[in-house]
């Protein structure tokens, strides 16, 4: 009987250091900034952080931003840009480029947006209808980029849809047809930045009129006049705001 000899080995595999160096300082990078949406005037600050040390640049528009007196160095991990007062031109994405010394790349974007307003310059906001008469109410908005308009009352939407007797005009202006009692009271304009959550509301009242009415009950009376003898003529006003009522004989 033949036997044969079996050798048995023990592999260990030991991968390349530079391997294991690159899994290891895998790099991160991010754009820190306090928020989004900046108003005109307002200070802009932007930093950008990396989980390693490189050169950082920022870019706007594919165009580096090579101002010192906007971008600086923190450290050799951190950059930040600082935009003192804020245009409307300085909205837009931004990146920051980093590159380490052995030649590892990477980019973080973040957008900005820079509006101005809204405004409700000139807009009035105490309006008087006589019942039955047609009332227009103007608001009067600026800003920039864009700013969208909507009318409520008591929380509730006015529709801009044709034909409904309380709406919304196409320049913004709110029209009630033949002003009713029940019309009066405190409408909100209230104006958005176009996509932003930013909004700005101006209370506007609106009064509603009627023009005084008297009917007497009794236009004659006859009555036997005497001592201890009372006399009631029943007098029935209307009117808004409560009219003034007065007898003269």
């Amino acid at each position: 009987m033949k036997y044969k000899t079996v050798f048995l080995y023990n592999v260990i595999f030991k991968p390349e250091k530079s391997a294991i160096l690159r899994f290891c300082q895998t790099i991160k990078l991010e754009i820190i900034l306090s928020k989004q949406d900046f108003q005109v005037g307002e200070e802009m600050l932007l930093v950008c952080k990396a989980t390693k040390e490189g050169e950082m640049t920022w870019h706007k528009g594919g165009e580096e931003i090579d101002d010192e007196d906007i971008v600086s160095k923190l450290d050799y991990t951190t950059s930040k840009l600082l935009i003192k007062k804020a245009s409307l031109s300085d909205g837009g994405t931004y990146t920051c480029m980093f590159e380490s010394d052995d030649g590892h790349k990477a980019d973080a974007q973040s957008v900005i947006y820079v509006y101005e307003g809204p405004s409700f310059h000139g807009t009035t906001t105490y309006h008087e209808f006589l019942e039955g008469a047609d009332g227009m109410v103007p608001c009067l908005v600026s800003g920039r980029p864009a700013v969208d308009i909507t009318w409520l009352k008591d929380g509730e939407l006015i529709p801009s849809t044709p034909g409904v007797r309380v709406r919304k005009m196409s320049d913004n202006t709110l029209h009630i047809e033949k002003v009713k009692r029940s019309d009066a009271g405190t409408y909100i304009c209230q104006a958005q930045i176009r996509g932003r959550a930013i909004y700005k509301q101006l209370p506007v009242s609106v009064v509603a009129n009627a023009p005084p009415t008297v009917h007497i009950r009794e236009e004659v009376k006859k009555v036997i006049a005497g001592p201890e003898t009372n006399v009631s003529l029943l007098c029935l006003v209307d009117g808004l705001p409560k009219p003034n009522i007065t007898w003269t004989l």
